[in-house]
């Protein structure tokens, strides 16, 4: 596999979340694409979400999704190679823990 991706990458990857919570919302459209960002329940629009990571690598949304989320750290993601990442955010066994995408309720809830 490829060079590892290193704590400097994984550091402006983990910075993307200040963005993101910026983006942070209570109420959705009915049945809207939406994606928690942490333990404290805080959900982004899926827009909002590819909008923020529109302009980064295409790796960096599925890093940052790895990192810290059940079972990975951001060191252990740090150390892996983008192809790695990949491999590890494809694997049917990868279960986040915190965040994750999901969908708002009939009443734009969740």
């Amino acid at each position: 596999m490829g060079n590892a991706i290193g704590s400097e990458a994984m550091g402006r990857v983990v910075d993307v979340t200040d963005e993101l919570r910026a983006c942070v919302r209570d109420e959705f459209e009915p049945y809207e694409g939406v994606y928690r960002l942490n333990d404290m329940g805080e959900y982004v629009s899926e827009e909002d979400w590819e909008n923020v990571w529109a302009d980064r690598p295409e790796w960096w949304p599925h890093a940052w999704l790895l990192a810290d989320n059940g079972q990975y750290t951001s060191d252990e993601v740090s150390r892996m190679s983008v192809e790695e990442i990949e491999a590890a955010f494809n694997d049917p066994g990868f279960y986040p823990e915190y965040a994750f995408y999901t969908e708002a309720d009939e009443e734009g809830l969740l």
